[in-house]
């Protein structure tokens, strides 16, 4: 999260520092880019957002489940 934060204040500084701050920052986001902080968090946000997708996916099925037996029951 430090190399993150990091990133931003160097975007405000870089801003205002004009072309050579641009440079500056473009290598900051490569550098931040290729870390392992950076690597680990790409890698926790997916595993939440694939177990978050299951529950929402199990739930859904779940429901269609429920309907059609309903629906047979009806019948």
């Amino acid at each position: 999260m430090m190399v993150l934060m990091g990133f931003a204040v160097g975007y405000v500084v870089g801003a205002q520092a004009g072309r050579e701050g641009l440079a500056q920052l473009l290598d900051a986001w490569k550098t931040v880019q290729e870390s392992e902080e950076f690597a680990g968090l790409v890698e926790t946000g997916r595993s939440l957002l694939t177990n978050a997708l299951h529950s929402v996916v199990e739930m859904g099925a779940g429901e269609m489940k429920d309907a059609v037996k309903s629906r047979i029951r009806a019948a």
